[in-house]
């Protein structure tokens, strides 16, 4: 069985990949054994960690997985300024940069659950409007809550605790053309999972 191991900037992350991740594993019929590393503290925090354990994968102290996904909000950085700052830790271990893929939400995790309103309607009862974008601190946030709000359920964790429905609801051949690091991340899932179905 297929193992990914993924580092995750915080739990929200671990909710919406980890339901990615089950649906992809329905669809393609793949099983795969997923472990979550989830980072509190911050983009630092994930760099460290995400440093010591290409290092103990290098020691043999850990058991190298198949597939290594990195998911870390883009925020003001943009897509590739992001998974540049994330390369550069990669950049000292060559022989793994073949494992690793990234999900990079940008600017963050919560537009990626803003930008299907038919998903968010299956879900909530009403749609939702995916604004331009914008990359202020907490903007997406407040944006996430409001519009679940406005459908009459509140959200104490921020959303994060209705990101398998969201997921399981989504049009992703329509998100993979409208959101680009959505389509990103998608591309790279499809390609995993293609080659462990023919396994």
């Amino acid at each position: 069985m297929p193992e990914i191991t993924l580092f995750c900037e915080d739990s929200f992350h671990e909710k919406f990949i980890g339901a990615l991740l089950r649906r992809f594993m329905d669809e393609y019929h793949a099983a795969v054994e997923a472990r979550f590393l989830s980072s509190q503290g911050g983009l630092s925090q994930m760099h460290g960690e995400l440093k010591f354990f290409l290092r103990d994968l290098e020691r043999d102290r850990q058991r190298l997985p198949d597939s290594v996904i990195v998911v870390v909000d883009a925020n003001c950085q943009g897509y590739h300024g992001r998974k540049d700052v994330m390369d550069s830790v990669l950049a000292h271990y060559p022989r793994f940069q073949p494992l690793v893929s990234y999900a990079i939400p940008d600017p963050h995790i919560e537009r990626w659950m803003l930008v299907d309103a038919k998903a968010f309607q299956t879900v909530f009862g009403r749609g939702c409007t995916l604004p331009a974008m914008k990359c202020a601190k907490d903007e997406y946030k407040k944006l996430l809550r409001t519009e679940i709000r406005k459908s009459g359920v509140e959200a104490p964790l921020g959303g994060e605790e209705f990101a398998e429905d969201i997921v399981m609801a989504m049009n992703l051949g329509l998100v993979e053309t409208r959101e680009p690091s959505f389509g990103l991340f998608l591309k790279s899932l499809k390609a995993l999972f293609n080659t462990w179905s023919r396994r």
